[in-house]
């Protein structure tokens, strides 16, 4: 069962996915493809069970070889969002909702 904070961090995840993948209308309706794998652990803290919580409630689905997609699946995921740019933006979610615990204080 998750807990608050858990359900929070995944929908906050899922707008950036959401938000990325539907600001280029270009792209939009053929839509974007992104290696499982390498989206668990660049975007999701190496966590897959929240990479696939938020995937699935952004709207995209398994497509076989490790794949999933939103879409038609046609572009990689970079045509909405670099890579570099996810990552940070992840990594700054996930500091607000599963906090490293402060070495001083242990």
């Amino acid at each position: 069962m998750d807990t608050h904070q858990e359900k929070l961090l995944c929908a906050e995840l899922c707008m950036l996915i959401g938000n990325a993948t539907t600001r280029l209308r270009r792209f939009q309706t053929d839509g974007y493809t992104v290696s499982f794998s390498e989206f668990a652990a660049r975007a999701c803290d190496d966590d897959p069970r929240l990479a696939r919580r938020v995937l699935l409630r952004a709207g995209w689905v398994p497509d076989g070889d490790g794949d999933w997609i939103i879409g038609k699946g046609v572009h990689p995921l970079e045509k909405a969002i670099q890579w570099d740019v996810l990552e940070a933006t992840c990594e700054s979610i996930l500091d607000d909702y599963r906090p490293i615990p402060d070495e001083k204080a242990a």
